[in-house]
């Protein structure tokens, strides 16, 4: 039973291990400098903003903010608590992790395990007698020794309960088998209660995570097998678990990472032969989903590794049909992705064993966006069917909102609007991309700058202060900074003040306010490097007179001032409403 992980333990297999291996797991990385950089599996993004520090031993995100150690990174992508991703790193590099007594066995641990036993009594019945037809099978389908022991194969005897008496054998807890999906509980009338083997007289294909886990098993009915009633299943997954969520997991990725790192592209097929057929023919950085069609999350995964995703399909017109289907979640998915149609009544498998690897590179060479087959297939075939084109063209600016490169934007307006009919300058509005949520302001206190900027949008002229502390607050007696906000960092100097235009005068009564000493501080503080000079042409009165009609008077009895004056005492009055204390002793 697995107890609590001591923390001298933790240290080192931190130290240990390499997060560059670990996150090369999930992301194609690239050295820049002493760094690496790739896509950042936390969030969609075209531009790669995921650094990953081997010296330092941690990575950061500066798109989504996600950071943290070789710890952090396995919790965060696999989904574990902190133990559990210990003790996933720590056998990644087999390190030892000694363990206290006590405590809870971790909750994914042991079903790698059980479903690590399971494979190996798969492989062993597949070369065993019980295997013969699995074999013969394999042989027809051009399967050769290297490809069964690379991907793992093996055979699930007819039996029904071979592999829960082995299991059991080696000492592994029901409920973990059960969990696993390899064991089901039967309740037959007459029959009682016991346990049945879910894949029976199969062909089995273990299925791993990124990592190379085994997590699931993929089982194909053989051919010749006697049935009683409604035939089984061609293909049977085994049911999601702590481990396993069908919807996320490619078959082949832990075998094709490498290649699809070197070759920048991916290469998606149907089926797990056809996998195995291409990996044959040297084509190795192919995957494949679980018996489903490609999902969001399927191709998010494979966006870590490359942007180059080719997906094949039958030339006939329902793999039309099925390449048009598939461009919305390659959209969604934030990859354009193109298309390879076989001819007719082909798959991946039966073209290359007829034609050869050269003839399938040719065709992977000729892909094309899958943007062609839906714009296509949104159309139709009948150009005066107004009503299913003006619900194409709806549909497309649905999806154009989501297309957030400009360039792939444009195609797909320009080549809808030919193919529908349809004004380009309509398409492109209606389909404008959605501008992202808003960031909520901060909450609390304001800083100088944003007082700076909002008595800037108060007065439109420019005007400024020039008796302000460039920091946009003055000190009270007690140290503290009045007006809200951060002050200037210890040691800065302080900013001079824009002046507002004004026309020259002779000099006017001073004007103190009730805190001078600081605020004659705060003028000094900008006029700390005036040359002696420019003071003394400040303080001189201007030769001929006031052009500004000096002593002049209002209407109403006030003196009058110029517009620029009064809008710098505008701007004193908006100061002092947010607490700023304001002294114009050179006004």
């Amino acid at each position: 039973m697995a107890g609590r992980i001591r923390d001298d333990a933790i240290r080192g297999i931190r130290e240990r291990a390499s997060l560059v291996e670990v996150v090369s797991d999930a992301v194609a990385l690239r050295r820049r400098g002493r760094s690496f950089v790739g896509l950042c599996p936390f969030h969609a993004e075209k531009t790669p903003s995921f650094t990953v520090s081997e010296e330092r031993g941690f990575f950061h995100c500066f798109g989504c903010g996600e950071h943290g150690d070789v710890f952090s990174f396995v919790m965060r992508v696999e989904s574990l608590p902190f133990p559990d991703a210990v003790r996933r790193v720590a056998a990644r590099f087999g390190i030892p992790v000694p363990e206290d007594e006590g405590g809870s066995r971790p909750r994914g641990e042991p079903l790698v395990t059980v479903n690590a036993a399971a494979a190996a009594f798969f492989q062993a019945e597949l070369a065993g007698p019980a295997g013969a037809r699995a074999r013969a099978y394999l042989a027809e389908r051009g399967v050769g020794e290297g490809a069964v022991r690379r991907f793992g194969l093996g055979y699930a005897p007819a039996s029904g309960e071979a592999l829960g008496r082995h299991l059991r054998a080696k000492g592994f807890p029901v409920e973990d088998c059960l969990t696993a999906g390899l064991l089901l509980r039967r309740d037959r009338p007459g029959a009682g209660t016991g346990l049945l083997d879910r894949f029976r007289d199969r062909l089995m294909f273990p299925i791993s995570d990124a990592g190379g886990r085994i997590v699931a098993f993929g089982g194909r009915v053989l051919p010749g097998r006697p049935t009683a009633g409604d035939p089984p299943p061609k293909y049977l997954n085994s049911p999601e678990s702590p481990l396993f969520r069908k919807g996320h997991t490619l078959y082949g990725l832990s075998q094709a990472r490498d290649a699809i790192r070197q070759t920048g592209r991916a290469i998606v097929v149907e089926g797990y032969l056809d996998l195995i057929a291409l990996a044959e023919a040297g084509v190795a950085e192919t995957v494949a989903p679980l018996g489903t069609a490609l999902t969001v999350e399927q191709l998010r995964t494979l966006r870590r590794f490359t942007e180059r995703v080719i997906a094949c399909f039958d030339g006939d017109a329902a793999g039309r049909r099925a390449a048009a289907r598939s461009f919305p979640v390659f959209v969604e998915a934030g990859l354009w992705g193109q298309g390879a149609f076989l001819p007719a009544g082909e798959d991946p498998d039966s073209y290359v064993r007829a034609h050869g690897a050269a003839a399938l590179e040719r065709c992977l060479a000729g892909a094309v966006p899958l943007v062609d087959a839906y714009v296509t297939e949104l159309a139709g075939p009948d150009a005066a069917a107004v009503g299913r084109r003006a619900e194409a063209a709806r549909e497309v600016a649905r999806i154009l909102k989501k297309v957030r490169n400009p360039f792939e934007h444009d195609v797909l307006a320009r080549l809808a609007a030919a193919r529908l009919g349809v004004r380009e300058e309509v398409l492109r509005s209606e389909g404008a991309v959605e501008p992202p949520a808003p960031v909520p302001a901060a909450s609390g206190a304001r800083g100088p700058e944003a007082l700076l900027v909002e008595l800037m949008a108060a007065d439109p002229s420019g005007g400024g202060h020039r008796g302000v502390p460039a920091s946009g607050v003055a000190r009270d007696r007690g140290g503290d900074r009045r007006g809200g906000g951060h002050g200037r960092a210890r040691g800065a100097r302080p900013v001079a003040a824009a002046r507002a235009p004004r026309p020259r005068r002779g000099p006017a009564p001073r004007r103190r306010s009730s805190r001078a000493g600081e605020s004659r501080a705060g003028v000094r503080g900008l006029r700390g490097r005036d040359p002696p000079a420019a003071r003394e042409r400040r303080a001189a009165p201007p030769a001929g007179g006031d052009p500004c009609r000096r002593g002049a008077r209002r209407r109403d009895g006030g003196p009058h001032r110029p517009a620029a004056v009064a809008g710098v005492h505008g701007q004193d009055a908006h100061l002092r409403s947010k607490g700023v204390a304001v002294d114009r002793t050179d006004a």
